[in-house]
């Protein structure tokens, strides 16, 4: 359950029930040029999502976000140092673990259905981001992305200076 995942915020792995090399990752990446960042992650190769700012630790504030589809063969490009000709730099970058509504984990498999279903729940375990968060489709290519309640979540309505928005 979900309440094994509590108290992860360190940089140890999540969850014991994967090895280091099953987790699933994400990177944040400002676009150059733009005020506009990539959410990016591991799911069935690569998945991605043009999103106006930073995600927001506010549950009460949701960030529309864009399909895109990125030219890279792995989050490996995306988290070296060589990000690519759009990308500027890293803005948040770790881990992430696809849950379903009870808190339980997913594997990867039932993530995708999940996505392809039009809502994706995980845990991301960044630098900056933390706890719980989900990706729901209003239409084809348009997704919100929001942070669920949880014991992280940062309700201030200046928490987004926090994160250097």
């Amino acid at each position: 359950m979900i309440k094994e995942l509590k108290t992860l915020h360190s940089m140890e792995p999540a969850c014991q029930q994967r090895s280091d090399s099953d987790h699933l990752r994400f990177v944040i990446c400002r676009r150059r040029g733009e005020s506009k960042f990539d959410f990016t992650i591991e799911l069935d190769g690569i998945r991605a999502w043009v999103v106006p700012n930073v995600p927001s630790m506010n549950p009460l504030d949701y960030r529309h976000a864009a399909e895109d589809k990125l030219e890279i063969a792995n989050i490996t490009e995306m988290t070296s140092e060589k990000l690519g000709k759009d990308m500027l730099s890293a803005w948040d970058r770790g881990n992430y673990i696809p849950i379903d509504d009870d808190g339980y984990i997913l594997n990867e498999d039932e993530a995708l259905k999940c996505l392809h279903h039009g809502a994706l729940k995980f845990f991301l375990q960044g630098k900056k981001l933390v706890g719980e968060f989900v990706l729901l489709r209003k239409e084809e290519n348009e997704w919100l992305l929001m942070k669920r309640h949880d014991e992280f979540a940062l309700y201030n309505e200046y928490s987004h200076e926090l994160f250097g928005e």
